[in-house]
């Protein structure tokens, strides 16, 4: 069997293994896996593939996200549309399927900033809040990732069609499911451990007690990955979820900059890269404005006030300029320029 019959073959199977890093490549998994396989589903899967531009990644290719090789049960394989990028820095926002006003504010708000402060959105393209987080995301310059509980052939919710034809023109939707897999309830919760594994983080905004987006959260807490949740009315059944989160030690999250100010030594790293990269300093119009109007030591609050920028702009902006050393920070919320 060639490779790529080999993939499709893995993926038809549905089977998953705790630890592939046991195997040396796809064909040794292929020979200790006994499936049994269907030529002819394969060679439509293939064909339809084949057409229609998508992309087969398997555990063993160099471009496999590497965070995902780090959970337990990687998917062996992946199927990707769009322009799926594994290098970016992505963060999950997740929650109910039918939030309140106060829900659909949140997750565009926090979509948006993170986006702004570099991070990619990662959520699994469900009505609701997943769909505001990615919707918001594409909107502000953002590159997102869906993650679906089907085949990639397979649009659902089908009010999402544009959305999803959105996600494939400016950023990706994946799957470890196998071409024509419908949606079932076994696999949302089982394609959640992809969305929190991709990411840095969780962040669950709006969620009843008996939401899977608190699967999500499980999910990220044995990958060791933060959790971050937006508190709700005591009185909300929406709320039950994050609030309850909010009481287990969930990180209790009221603006976007307390993601950002939590993870930035990790965007610090990232932009030191990028700007090791570069022979001389270049100023973005906005961050060139801060320096304009920096003069000694400024808290960020004053520096917002000064050029009507909000303060998580602000504070994405110093995270850039004290990269590229221009500014310095004195303190929690005060900077001064050097």
């Amino acid at each position: 069997m060639q490779r790529s019959e080999i993939l499709a073959a893995l993926s038809n199977s549905n089977i998953m293994v705790k630890d592939l890093k046991n195997f040396s490549c796809v064909e040794e998994l292929y020979k200790k896996s006994n499936i049994k396989i269907d030529p002819k589903k394969i060679d439509a899967d293939l064909a339809y593939i084949e057409k229609n531009g998508i992309t087969i990644i398997g555990y063993f290719d160099e471009n496999y996200p590497k965070n995902l090789k780090n959970i337990d049960y990687p998917p062996i394989v992946l199927f990707a549309k769009g322009h799926f990028d594994p290098s970016k820095l992505f963060f999950s926002i997740v929650g109910t399927r039918y939030p309140s006003g106060y829900g659909e504010k949140c997750a565009q708000l926090f979509s948006k900033e993170l986006a702004l402060a570099n991070f990619s959105i990662v959520s699994g393209l469900a009505r609701g809040i997943d769909s505001i987080a990615h919707r918001s995301c594409l909107q502000n310059g953002g590159y997102s990732v869906g993650v679906l509980g089907c085949g990639i052939d397979i649009v659902y919710p089908r009010e999402n069609r544009a959305l999803f034809e959105l996600m494939i023109q400016n950023g990706a939707i994946i799957s470890e499911f196998a071409i024509s897999t419908p949606p079932s309830a076994y696999n949302f919760p089982r394609r959640n451990r992809i969305i929190t594994g991709l990411s840095e983080g969780l962040l669950v905004v709006e969620a009843d007690i008996k939401s899977g987006s608190l699967i999500s959260a499980k999910y990220a807490l044995t990958q060791s990955k933060p959790v971050f949740s937006i508190p709700g009315e005591i009185f909300s059944k929406r709320s039950y979820g994050t609030n309850q989160l909010i009481k287990d030690g969930a990180y209790f999250t009221q603006e976007p900059s307390d993601i950002i100010f939590y993870f930035y030594k990790e965007i610090k790293k990232v932009l030191n890269k990028e700007s090791n990269n570069q022979k001389e300093l270049v100023l973005t119009d906005k961050e060139a404005c801060i320096l304009d109007v920096l003069e000694g030591e400024m808290s960020l609050d004053e520096i917002a006030e000064k050029i009507n920028f909000s303060i998580d702009e602000v504070v994405s902006i110093m995270f850039d300029l004290e990269v590229k050393g221009v500014i310095k920070r004195l303190d929690f919320d005060r900077v001064r320029k050097l």
